[in-house]
């Protein structure tokens, strides 16, 4: 009997003495953190949506764009307008949504809990940014209801895109405001790989990007829609030292998407023959950035000896810009130019806008090609400013955008097209059609218009 006491004292002790000595937390993964800090957050957010944009959504967009051509295998089926349900999972799922919109959707919640406007303005920026690339490629898309995993719910109602754009630009005016809070507990800093911490770039970007969204709505709204990027162009990029640029480094791991995928994939994508005529019809120095060599390849017909993409958008630490101060001059540009054809500021804008191109690729030089190629008064035309952006803008998605607004440039169909127009959408993932099939939108094809794209 003392012997089962002495047991039982035991145990009792031992029981106390395990609660005091081992550490609650040690079976916390430390891989695998339940919390993390808002300046943890910024850098990935930053990076995943230039991987996609860059990566994925560059190669199908400006396929279609007649800049790159697919030469084989799914390259090849994305050149033919072959774009299937299961094709964009990876970027809507993988990317957009998580991990790039989750980890924004947290960092502007601890902001908001820590007193700490900075951030938020940041965060507001980047959602207003990637809920711009998801909006514009697939239309309505869920936002509101979204987000809600963690509490067991995976099937989000969809905004509309109507709904969307108000989203945006409510995000973009309450940037502004936060970026200028004259307190804030905690800022960005280093961890900021676009602006390291410079709140007065961020504000340039917020506007640069109701610029451009502003300029996505004028079939919708007319004239209001022009006065309105005109608005925030003022505000926005002065110059290139203020363009919205994520950068990649020199580590496999870190390095740009399009320079791995060409490490992965060699030989799936190339120079597109449209745009290779386009630059050799000038001389364009740009096309040695572009391009490693002088050949093309016709969409859907493809030539194996044409030109791979070049130093400036497929080496390893090539930079991605989410928007530009060139992009930014040919919006003032055609909106000028819409507003009043004669005014002389229209012209200004669109040569500003090739200066800054031809800047940013580092071709600018003593100003030659520029002085011999710039567009002169009284020839400046939509045509004119439009195809003048479409060759500034290299691998930027928003190349189609303007094409779906305005039909320039103009394209012929891709040899062997499996459809008889150029795609105006993305299809939907299978994922959302599987596991939220009831609010998914039905019946969609990627030919069917999205809501600003209104046929006229």
């Amino acid at each position: 009997m003392k012997k089962l006491i002495f047991s039982f004292i035991v145990i009792a002790f031992l029981s106390v003495a395990c609660e005091k000595w081992i550490d609650p937390d040690i079976n916390i993964d430390p891989n695998n953190p339940s919390d993390v800090s808002m300046a943890q957050l910024l850098a990935p957010a930053e990076v995943n949506a230039a991987y996609v944009v860059g990566g994925e959504i560059a190669r199908w967009d400006c396929a279609w764009m007649q800049q790159i051509t697919g030469l084989q295998s799914q390259a090849a089926d994305a050149d033919i307008y072959i774009l299937n349900e299961a094709d964009v999972t990876n970027a809507w799922g993988w990317t957009l949504y998580t991990p790039a919109m989750m980890n924004v959707k947290l960092m502007i919640d601890k902001a908001e809990e820590k007193e700490s406007p900075h951030f938020a303005g940041v965060g507001k920026v980047l959602m207003a940014y990637l809920l711009g690339i998801t909006t514009d490629h697939w239309g309505d898309i869920p936002y509101s209801d979204a987000f809600k995993g963690y509490e067991s719910d995976f099937t989000p109602e969809y905004d509309t895109q109507e709904e969307i754009y108000t989203t945006i630009f409510t995000l973009l005016s309450e940037a502004v405001t936060d970026l200028n809070a004259t307190e804030s507990l905690f800022s960005p800093d280093t961890e900021d790989l676009i602006y390291g911490g410079d709140l007065d770039k961020w504000i340039k970007a917020a506007y640069a990007l109701k610029a451009r969204f502003s300029l996505h709505m004028e079939k919708r709204k007319g004239n209001s829609a022009l006065t309105d990027a005109l608005a925030a162009v003022a505000n926005s990029f002065s110059s290139n030292a203020d363009n919205m640029r994520v950068p990649f480094g020199t580590a496999y791991n870190n390095s740009n998407p399009m320079y791995q995928y060409e490490s992965e994939r060699a030989g799936y994508y190339s120079a597109n023959s449209t745009l290779i005529t386009m630059l050799d019809a000038t001389d364009d120095p740009r096309k040695a950035v572009y391009f490693y060599g002088d050949e093309g390849s016709p969409s859907g017909n493809p030539n194996l000896d044409a030109a791979s993409i070049g130093p400036g958008y497929a080496s390893t630490d090539s930079p991605i810009d989410l928007i530009s101060y060139s992009e930014v001059k040919f919006i003032e540009a055609e909106v000028r130019f819409k507003l009043n054809a004669s005014d002389p500021l229209a012209l200004d804008a669109c040569n500003e806008g090739i200066k800054a191109s031809l800047q940013r690729e580092g071709v600018y030089g003593d100003g030659t090609w520029y002085n011999s190629n710039k567009v002169n008064a009284p020839s400046l035309t939509l045509q004119n400013i439009l195809t003048q952006k479409y060759l500034s803008s290299f691998l930027q998605p928003e190349v189609w955008t303007d094409w779906r607004r305005t039909g320039i440039p103009s394209l012929t169909l891709a040899t062997g097209a499996v459809i008889n127009q150029i795609p105006r959408r993305y299809p939907y993932p299978d994922e959302e059609r599987l596991y939220n099939g009831e609010n998914m939108p039905a019946g969609l094809t990627i030919t069917d218009r999205v809501w600003w794209d209104v046929a006229k």
